[in-house]
């Protein structure tokens, strides 16, 4: 399982010296030169002042002040430098091309991608559903279409270009990097889960609710796994990728949460955070999006050159 997508390591330059130092200028470019970009936003948001450089960071833990949209493209734009420390990290430190971060056929599978969107899409619509049914007062209708139609067209863009610099990073370098290390399925995944998880633990939810700290990094934890999971079970990226984007633009369009990093003016707010009712929600979702993608394998679709 995995080792054609673990095999794509193999091309171009791949020294140990090379791994370690591509991660780096990764982290270089998402968190310096991403930060660079985002700042001026920020700045507009209200979490910068010109005599408090370093406002931006410590706001971060309390995202209830500032404009909420600029906020939204500030953050985004970080991740600008990570697509661009990907980009010069495997082309020419590694030479070869990104597509090998995605799948080693000459084309990405866009059908395949857009399987994960929708499966997941549905999966979470349904959890999200069963919540409100269950607990009637967590859906807070604040819909304001002038608002909602102002951010449409950016998290449509942004919104996806950051959860795909996500996903070629933890499950396509970093996943093929530890792969070079082991092709022990279960490491894998726990490792990547691990990897995907920690950055998350300074996510304002995770900050503000201490108490649940443990169950956010499970949840956390579980989908970085999960979504490596599905990558070697699929020899190929495209499910995680559709997945990812689902998740987050679900989120970002249609129920938010309070304490979200994000504070889009989504259609419902859930203003509880049952971190104990979104991890079991989370085990389902994952379990069942497994045995409905991979029993309804489609991999024929329009392709594309990445």
């Amino acid at each position: 399982m995995g080792n054609l997508f673990l095999a794509l390591s193999e091309q171009g330059k791949n020294g140990a010296l090379r791994w370690i130092a591509g991660s780096f200028i990764i982290l270089f470019f998402w968190q310096v030169i991403g930060a660079i970009l985002g700042l001026p936003f920020l700045f507009w948001a209200g979490y910068v002042t010109t005599g408090d450089p370093a406002g931006a960071i410590l706001a971060l833990a309390d995202l209830k002040i500032g404009d909420p949209f600029w906020n939204y493209i500030g953050l985004n734009l970080t991740f600008l430098g990570l697509w661009l420390g990907l980009w010069l990290v495997v082309r020419f430190l590694h030479q070869r091309s990104l597509r090998t971060l995605v799948t080693p056929a000459p084309k990405i599978n866009w059908r395949r991608l857009a399987q994960g969107f929708g499966v997941w899409l549905v999966l979470l619509a349904l959890a999200q559903l069963a919540e409100f049914l269950i607990y009637p007062a967590r859906a807070v209708w604040t819909f304001d279409a002038t608002r909602w139609l102002l951010f449409l067209p950016f998290i449509l863009i942004f919104t996806p270009l950051q959860t795909s610099a996500e996903e070629l990073l933890f499950r396509g370098y970093w996943l093929q990097g530890t792969g070079r290390l082991t092709r022990n399925v279960v490491a894998l995944c726990i490792i990547n889960g691990v990897i995907f998880g920690l950055p998350h633990m300074l996510n304002p939810e995770t900050l503000n609710h201490p108490d649940s700290a443990l169950l956010f990094f499970a949840s956390y934890f579980l989908t970085g796994a999960a979504f490596a999971f599905y990558t070697l079970r699929d020899n190929r990226l495209e499910l995680a990728l559709g997945a990812h984007a689902s998740n987050n633009l679900f989120s970002a369009l249609l129920v938010n949460y309070t304490d979200s990093p994000l504070t889009t003016p989504a259609l419902f707010i859930n203003p509880t955070l049952d971190a104990v009712f979104g991890l079991i929600a989370l085990l389902v979702i994952t379990t069942a999006f497994y045995f409905i993608v991979f029993r309804a394998r489609v991999f024929s679709g329009a392709s594309v050159d990445l």
